[in-house]
């Protein structure tokens, strides 16, 4: 930036005053955007608001800094506004209107700050407009970083439009597979075997540009109830990554399910979202609706129990004589796995019940004696047993 030849007593003094007016300098800037192009307000959507305000503040927050000599972070400025320009474009806004906009935040900054400036004893008329100056070279260097997002954003538009068009096929009902890959084809994107849908809700404590997403994921931020596709949901680590890159949302992750039954997925998944945001689940890190299945059974009944049952239960599938098996593993959870116990409710022998709960501990290891997780097996377990019964009544 410009040298003012202040000595080191009026940087100080010209820094504390331009930080002080710094909040009624952005205010004053964003009103006048929102009077002078009322396309920038949109009133049914708040993050608009908190995107215009934080892009002016940064802005000029900035550029104070880079005037007195701190620590300007021009580069990391760059890129804001690299980002601010992808989201100009997505969400459809003229380029002319938004560098207007830039214009008319400018005006105001340069009228604001020159005569904080000017106010100061002993700076030079020469002083103030070198100010000036440095405000439309910085404009130069903001313009250019939000024209480059604006126009990365333009070229991948087609990609992005037929992106939301998967994820809009995804969690429709009955998509039909053929249809998923033709139009994963135009979308770059590889289809998976499983996913999970994610619902989200943006914290009410993230003031952000763009919240981040999980790289690979479909995202269906343009929705009224923004939401996202993530591939193959159960691989290793993935929990941890998920709460990383969700860091800016309360978030609810659905089952893992075949990639044509992913509008189930999000219904369960909003459902979840909802047991968080009435206090219900601890919604620090995102929730996963399998860990809360009990809860949701309770509240929306046979779908997830139908879920629940499949999922907590294969195992039992690749097993001969599972009915039986089955039985057995209800009494264990029951008596908590007493061989003897089971082995008097059924009228079998010891040595029998312990052969069958050695077949049951290779098939399902360690989560059917996990305490925390019994009333869940139980329930599976009683259901699926009920629901044979109904199938074939004589048992056969």
């Amino acid at each position: 930036m410009t040298d003012l030849d202040l000595t080191e007593a009026q940087v100080a003094e010209l820094s504390d005053v331009l930080r002080g007016r710094l909040p009624d300098v952005a205010a004053e800037a964003v009103g006048e955007i929102e009077t002078q192009l009322p396309v920038l307000v949109r009133p049914h959507d708040p993050r608009y608001a908190v995107f215009l305000t934080q892009a002016v503040q940064q802005g000029i927050g900035q550029f104070v800094e880079l005037l007195t000599g701190g620590d300007g972070r021009l580069e990391e400025l760059r890129d804001f506004y690299r980002d601010l320009g992808v989201l100009i474009a997505e969400e459809g806004i003229a380029q002319e209107t938004w560098q207007a906009g830039f214009r008319v935040s400018t005006g105001v900054a340069i009228n604001r700050l020159t005569e904080a400036v000017g106010s100061l004893p002993g700076v030079t008329p020469t002083a103030v407009a070198k100010v000036a100056q440095d405000v439309l070279y910085y404009l130069e260097q903001i313009t250019g970083a939000t024209a480059e997002g604006y126009a990365d954003a333009r070229s991948a538009g087609d990609v992005l439009h037929h992106r939301r068009k998967l994820l809009e096929l995804l969690i429709s009902d009955d998509p039909s597979p053929d249809a998923i890959r033709r139009l994963a084809v135009d979308a770059g994107w590889a289809v998976p075997r499983t996913v999970a849908a994610v619902a989200l809700s943006l914290r009410a404590d993230a003031v952000v540009l763009r919240p981040g997403v999980p790289a690979g994921a479909l995202a269906g931020l343009h929705l009224p109830d923004p939401c996202l596709i993530i591939p193959d949901p159960a691989g290793p680590g993935r929990r941890d990554r998920l709460a990383a890159e969700l860091k800016d949302w309360t978030a609810a992750v659905g089952p893992t399910v075949p990639v044509t039954q992913a509008g189930l997925s999000l219904r369960w998944a909003r459902r979840t979202l909802d047991l968080a945001a009435r206090g219900d689940l601890d919604a620090d890190r995102p929730v996963h609706a399998g860990d809360h299945a009990m809860p949701l059974v309770l509240s929306h009944g046979a779908e997830m129990m139908e879920h629940l049952t499949a999922t907590l239960l294969a195992p039992l599938t690749r097993l001969r004589r599972s009915r039986e098996l089955m039985e057995t593993l209800l009494r264990c959870l029951q008596t908590g796995f007493n061989a003897s116990e089971v082995a008097a409710i059924l009228h079998m022998h010891p040595q029998t019940i312990r052969y069958r709960m050695r077949h049951l501990d290779e098939a399902f290891g360690p989560a059917i004696r996990d305490p925390d997780r019994n009333l869940e097996y139980q329930a599976a377990v009683t259901y699926r047993l009920q629901i044979d019964a109904l199938s074939d009544p004589s048992g056969s």
